[in-house]
């Protein structure tokens, strides 16, 4: 068998870490800004954005670590011998350890002071990174998902807590504290995301309702926009001598009581 060769190891992990470093550079370069990351959990190639730049850090950790083992332990001789003959004789580079110099400083000073073209590729990258970002999709304060439901309810002005666990109950939405556990963490227990789950708390009950169509509509229906239960309403109809049954539209309900299935809905909405 064949000696192992560090050398070797180290050419080929510098040029995996490479390859990382190009894929997820150009990747955040257009992801979208975190607070849009967070609400809809985006992901591509099934990495989140933190775990792009968690990639995208561990790798450039790793290629420092490489460079300095392939300079100093596989290299280290040719480069000492280097430098000592540099330092013993006259260095013959000064106009590329010029140029080098000044097209490093150009690099920094245009990056740090927003200078063109370095500007343009800064603004290239906000372009893309919010082009991703629709309104309709836009969470309602920034960094929503960390809120809880509690304070979504006070800060938003929304339902009571009282409701709005009522909603999360009828679309089989667990949760378990609702003045510790954040949007976020309901939402990645349930597999879903920040922003549908919001959607569900804070679709407006009552008036929202009221329009051409009500009669085609379930107990059931009513019972996830309300933030009721079905089993609470049958128990409201059957208190004004109203017979009703789960899957029931309010037409036929209304239709079985010789009643408006606007009446029927007037009591199940209080």
């Amino acid at each position: 068998m064949n000696k192992f060769s560090w050398r070797a190891f180290i050419s080929f992990g510098l040029t995996y870490a490479m390859v990382v470093l190009l894929v997820s550079g150009i990747v955040l370069y257009v992801s979208p800004p975190g607070r849009y990351a967070h609400w809809v959990n985006w992901t591509l190639w099934g990495f989140s954005k933190e775990e792009w730049q968690s990639i995208h850090t561990v790798f450039s950790l790793g290629f420092i670590v490489l460079s300095v083992f392939h300079l100093f332990s596989a290299n280290w001789r040719v480069f000492l011998s280097y430098l000592r003959s540099k330092a013993t004789g006259s260095f013959g580079r000064k106009r590329e350890l010029l140029l080098s110099t000044v097209v490093v400083l150009v690099f920094l000073f245009g990056t740090v002071f927003s200078l063109p073209p370095f500007q343009n590729v800064m603004a290239l990258g906000e372009d893309l990174t919010n082009s991703w970002e629709k309104t309709e999709e836009r969470a309602p304060v920034p960094h929503a998902e960390l809120l809880t439901l509690a304070e979504l309810s006070d800060q938003l002005k929304l339902d009571s807590v009282e409701v709005i666990t009522r909603k999360l109950n009828n679309h089989k939405i667990s949760f378990e504290n609702v003045h510790s556990q954040s949007l976020q963490e309901i939402a990645v227990a349930n597999g879903t995301t920040p922003m549908e789950i919001y959607e569900i708390i804070s679709k407006p009950a009552g008036n929202s309702m009221q329009g051409a169509g009500v009669g085609r509509k379930t107990l059931e229906d009513f019972a996830s926009e309300l933030g009721k239960s079905v089993d609470e309403m049958l128990a409201v109809l059957q208190q004004n001598n109203i017979e009703a049954e789960k899957g029931q539209t309010l037409r036929t309900i209304g239709e079985n009581n010789n009643i408006p299935p606007r009446d029927v809905y007037n009591l199940i909405s209080k």
